[in-house]
């Protein structure tokens, strides 16, 4: 016997095995030859939540050695989504922060990712409509939350 929790659990992957496909297709076609990988995507939204990290701390916080993180924050800086800034209490460190071009990169996948989601949601009764966007509303007030907790998390290790 199915409990509430396998069947949110069934429901949420049948969601994104619909969602998945129009997803990534819309992302191929709107990022073109500047199609990012996992790593990169990932590293995107670490710099873009928090504290400037080195690229130690980065490596740690990716799981990848440091050769590895070094050649993936060479490469994003290529790309102009990140940028090295000379660290004010240790001047032989560098911090990573992720500029305005790869703030908007995620922006932009999150648009088409959006589009996906609201393309699904035309499959949706009125009413529906209204208990998801309720939904909705309640899963960003909880990541709010969890963000806020992250954010102090960080500062008290800092």
């Amino acid at each position: 016997m199915e409990t509430q929790r396998d069947q949110l659990a069934e429901d949420i992957g049948l969601f994104r095995r619909a969602l998945i496909p129009d997803f990534l297709l819309g992302l191929l076609r709107r990022m073109g030859d500047e199609e990012p990988n996992l790593l990169q995507m990932a590293t995107l939204y670490v710099l873009d939540s928090g504290p400037h990290p080195t690229v130690r701390d980065l490596a740690e916080q990716v799981g990848r050695s440091m050769s590895v993180t070094s050649r993936l924050v060479e490469h994003m800086v290529r790309r102009g989504w990140v940028e090295r800034t000379e660290d004010p209490a240790d001047r032989r460190a560098k911090r990573l922060r992720i500029t305005p071009a790869g703030r908007d990169y995620l922006r932009a996948f999150e648009a088409v990712r959006a589009q996906a989601q609201r393309q699904l949601m035309t499959y949706l009764t009125d009413d529906e409509r209204r208990q998801v966007s309720e939904a909705m509303a309640l899963l960003g007030k909880a990541s709010r939350r969890h963000l806020d907790e992250r954010e102090q998390g960080a500062d008290h290790v800092a």
